[in-house]
């Protein structure tokens, strides 16, 4: 899905760690992905314990966070507020009590209930808890003196590919959502 119709404002918002004993392991690797699969170099990085920028090849799009952030909570907060004033109307249309006799504290307070449910379903988005289990193994990895290989795909079509490759080698992988 392009960025610019998701929730998420970040590119390559598919992400998989594997470790990897040697250097020369995760280079292997990192060929086979760019030579077998549809991913590009740009895609796919091999870190070691001694690279000073982990964090920003773990999670290269800092735009993209901030994107998500403002794209989630403009189109959730707004779809909330439309779902607590469709609930309005339909218990407004069923004729209950407290709906009919108040109806524009009533409309208020659903639109502003759903807004608030929109608002925190945008933040668990915008936090992407999908991504802790991710850099918790690949940062522990890199601390123990292993080599990660980090490969962002674009589609889960591109995952499926790097997955499959990844299960053929017997490497055991992490993934976001």
């Amino acid at each position: 899905m392009k960025p610019s119709m998701s929730l998420t404002g970040e590119h390559e918002s598919h992400k998989v760690a594997a470790v990897f004993e040697t250097e020369s392991d995760a280079n292997g690797t990192a060929k086979a992905l760019c030579d077998e699969t549809s991913l590009t170099d740009e895609q796919v990085s091999v870190l070691s314990p001694a690279d000073q920028r982990q964090g920003k090849a773990l999670e290269p799009e800092d735009q993209g966070i901030w994107h998500t952030l403002v794209r989630s909570h403009l189109v959730l907060g707004v779809g909330g507020a439309i779902s607590g004033f469709i609930v309005f109307v339909i218990l407004s249309g069923l004729g209950t009590g407290f709906i009919a006799q108040n109806a524009m504290v009533a409309a208020s307070a659903l639109s502003a209930l759903g807004l608030m449910f929109g608002l925190l379903l945008a933040g668990g988005i915008t936090i992407r808890p999908d991504h802790t289990p991710y850099l918790m193994k690949a940062q522990s990895a890199l601390r123990k003196g292993h080599y990660v290989l980090a490969i962002h795909a674009e589609s889960t079509q591109q995952i499926q590919e790097a997955k499959s490759l990844l299960r053929a080698r017997n490497v055991k992988t992490v993934q976001t959502l």
